[in-house]
């Protein structure tokens, strides 16, 4: 991490997740991973229009609006939904719209998208997958901590190409 240009944090929403970030990880940039954002948008129009075709309707226009950074609009459209009692469930449509406020300035998808940032932790979950689980969750593996940490360094490495550079620092024994 030392040596990249930009670190990004991708998140879910959670208090404590972004709390990690701000304490391990202050100068990175912040993302509300854009697919868990859209299943809030995805309960906040079946809040608004109820369950059916009107809420899959909105939804399909509101992630287009939330990807190209139209969020704030999302919240006011919401907003006066529910003060002018067209809400289907106007406390759920309240719940949703204060976990889009507390994420907010995490969702600049537009801005993200045109700097090459990922929006959703797909990628890295498949890397994770592809790495890790490939190699240390096949049938019948079982693994101590430290067996399983030194195959995925291994595999980091292999596959990371610096398995030469990696190799003393992860590989050679220490001294007692």
């Amino acid at each position: 991490m030392g040596d990249a240009a930009r670190l990004v944090f991708l998140g879910d929403g959670a208090a404590w997740v972004w709390e990690q970030a701000r304490l391990n990880f202050p100068q990175a940039t912040c993302i509300l991973d854009f697919y868990h954002a859209l299943e809030h948008v995805r309960a906040l129009c079946t809040a608004l229009d109820g369950p059916g075709p009107p809420a899959e309707r909105r939804l399909e226009r509101w992630a287009k609006i939330m990807k190209e950074g139209g969020i704030s609009r999302l919240l006011k459209q919401s907003e006066q939904s529910v003060a002018q009692g067209k809400a289907a469930q106007p406390a759920s449509v309240t719940q949703e719209v204060e976990y889009f406020r507390k994420n907010v300035a995490r969702m600049h998808y537009d801005q993200y998208r045109r700097a090459g940032l990922f929006i959703g932790s797909g990628v890295v979950e498949a890397g994770c997958r592809n790495v890790i689980g490939q190699r240390l969750k096949k049938s019948g593996m079982f693994w101590s901590e430290a067996g399983a940490q030194s195959v995925i360094d291994l595999r980091c490495a292999l596959l990371g190409g610096h398995f030469d550079e990696d190799w003393d620092r992860l590989f050679t024994p220490k001294a007692a």
